[in-house]
């Protein structure tokens, strides 16, 4: 069997072009392939960059002025804090677009940007101003107790009955007895007045002033709700008078009209004592013979 020359020629043509395309086959696995997924991984990532936030601040990067940085919607997306229209900042913006088009996208690693996200608003907190905190209440002491006098003590000298009344303050507001716990002026009614403690009404020691011998001696009891009051001055109004004998001089005291002395404040008499009202007790209250009486500015306020 005899074969063509031109038919033997075609044949191998024929198979020239076979084998070169199974050798452009293998070409084009090893090589294109592998280029043309990287350029589509490209696009791919370009068109999701475009859609995300890489700051995570709800403002996608197509739109955001500082993509790496977290920031507000009202400043495009840059700190709420930053004037982009200073040249200062808009360097700052300058650079940080520069970081977003850089590998890996603002430097930060795909696991590590709840991380860097965290932090970024961390270092925002302290330019937020912290809403004012409501001041504290202030609470108000209670008054000071009033304090209590078992006696007090007068002292003038004595005149004629015709001259009265005349007006004095107050000797002193003794805690215990006069001429006892406390000592009379000059000491000379020590040891003479009647010391009876009291259910009702409340002693007034009197002591007068006499140049050429001892001072006269004399008490008398005043009634519940009698008051001395610190500004201006009030007769004692006694009927009950006591004196050791032969010594009435200081009997006329007892007609004066007195007040007290601001160590003590206003004193009013309540069932065997004097309560003094200062101004830290101010506001107390006490009840006396039936009657509300208010401690106020150091005098006693009937209510």
């Amino acid at each position: 069997m005899f074969t063509n020359k031109k038919g033997l020629s075609a044949m191998m043509t024929a198979l020239v072009f076979i084998v070169a395309a199974v050798i452009f086959g293998f070409l084009y696995i090893f090589f294109f392939s592998d280029v043309l997924s990287k350029e589509g991984s490209v696009v791919e990532l370009q068109i999701s960059g475009i859609q995300g936030d890489a700051d995570k601040d709800s403002i996608r990067n197509f739109f955001d002025k500082c993509p790496c940085t977290f920031g507000d919607s009202i400043n495009d997306g840059c700190p709420i804090n930053w004037d982009i229209d200073n040249p200062e900042i808009q360097e700052k913006v300058k650079e940080d677009v520069k970081k977003y088009n850089s590998e890996p996208v603002c430097g930060i690693v795909t696991d590590q940007t709840a991380t860097s996200q965290a932090t970024q608003q961390a270092n925002q907190q302290p330019t937020q101003q912290k809403p004012a905190q409501p001041k504290p209440t202030e609470q108000k002491s209670e008054p000071a107790a009033l304090k209590t006098y078992q006696s007090i003590e007068i002292f003038g000298d004595g005149i004629d009955e015709e001259d009265l009344p005349h007006d004095g303050v107050l000797k002193q507001a003794c805690t215990g007895w006069v001429g006892q716990n406390c000592p009379s002026e000059d000491n000379d009614c020590d040891g003479k007045f009647n010391l009876e403690p009291l259910k009702e009404s409340c002693w007034v020691m009197a002591s007068e002033d006499d140049d050429t011998s001892p001072n006269d001696c004399g008490q008398a009891k005043v009634d519940d709700g009698k008051i001395i009051p610190l500004q201006g001055y009030r007769l004692l109004q006694v009927d009950n008078y006591l004196s050791v004998p032969n010594e009435d001089d200081s009997k006329n005291l007892f007609q004066w009209a007195w007040k007290s002395k601001p160590e003590y404040g206003a004193l009013i008499c309540n069932k065997g004592f004097w309560y003094g009202c200062k101004e830290a007790s101010d506001g107390r209250t006490l009840e006396v013979a039936g009657k509300s009486y208010k401690c106020t500015g150091s005098e006693w306020i009937k209510k």
